[in-house]
């Protein structure tokens, strides 16, 4: 049997990667790494750019819902109990406590406030029924004048104050919604008595008259909690009447919410 011979070891027997394949490696790898790092950097922008868009119309939804319940009640009366007769609108809600009004360009990056008032539903001797409640979900009793006032913070916040004699706290303001940059209001005012809005005009308008308002118009600014926008933007929103641009481009995402609401107890006034 033959035996092999074998191979005196030389430096140049075991061969590796020379210098310019390795540069060539690192590139390539550098290269699909950096393809991968870009899939992801896109992905992760759709992704925050979506959940932008999903905040700001959620926040929509839950802002007009709220609000639309609340300015519906405007103008409501307590049943009148054993008198079978309901008091005259006039006489509950006077000019100086109407059943809606508000100021105009006043607040944060000139916003208006809104107050709406409406009475209470119970036995009349402070145990509400929980049926009528104030902006703050707080029950108000028969009789109770309840006032709700919407405003802006300088922190872009929407908030109401509540003022309701039946409420363990008469006088409470709570946030109810942040990243609103913007509040407009114009009233819906009936100027022939066919209960139905003639003209919209805002709050500084002189010859508006508080008792023939009979619907509410808003328009809001929403923005993101976080600059999710991939470009600085500072676009001008035309808010039913009133301009606002923000200060600065910057990259928040931003949406304007406008509606209407008809005062159901105001749109027929037999007495």
């Amino acid at each position: 049997m033959r035996k092999l011979k074998r191979q005196p070891y030389t430096p140049f027997s075991i061969q590796g990667f020379s210098l310019l394949e390795f540069f060539i490696a690192i590139t390539i790898s550098l290269i699909l790494l950096a393809g991968v790092l870009q899939i992801y950097l896109n992905s992760k922008n759709s992704y925050n750019l979506e959940s932008g868009y999903s905040q700001l119309q959620e926040n929509g939804r839950f802002i007009e819902n709220y609000i639309v319940r609340v300015i519906r009640l405007a103008g409501y009366r307590s049943p009148p109990g054993q008198a079978s007769v309901f008091q005259d609108i006039s006489s509950i809600f006077t000019a100086a406590l109407p059943y809606v009004n508000g100021t105009h360009g006043a607040g944060p990056n000139g916003s208006d406030t809104l107050v709406i008032r409406y009475q209470g539903s119970g036995n009349g001797t402070g145990t509400p029924d929980g049926t009528i409640v104030d902006c703050l979900n707080a029950p108000a009793d028969s009789g109770t004048m309840v006032t709700n006032t919407f405003s802006l913070t300088n922190n872009n916040e929407l908030q109401c104050q509540a003022q309701n004699a039946n409420s363990a706290n008469p006088n409470n303001t709570q946030i109810l919604l942040s990243g609103v940059e913007n509040f407009q209001i114009l009233y819906g005012e009936d100027l022939n008595g066919d209960f139905s809005p003639d003209r919209y005009v805002s709050a500084s308008y002189p010859f508006l008259n508080w008792s023939d308002v009979v619907a509410v118009r808003i328009s809001m600014l929403l923005r993101s909690d976080s600059p999710v926008n991939p470009f600085k933007e500072n676009p001008t929103f035309y808010m039913i009447g009133t301009t606002y641009t923000p200060a600065a481009a910057d990259n928040y995402l931003r949406n304007q919410l406008t509606f209407t609401i008809l005062l159901r107890n105001l749109m027929v006034k037999p007495f």
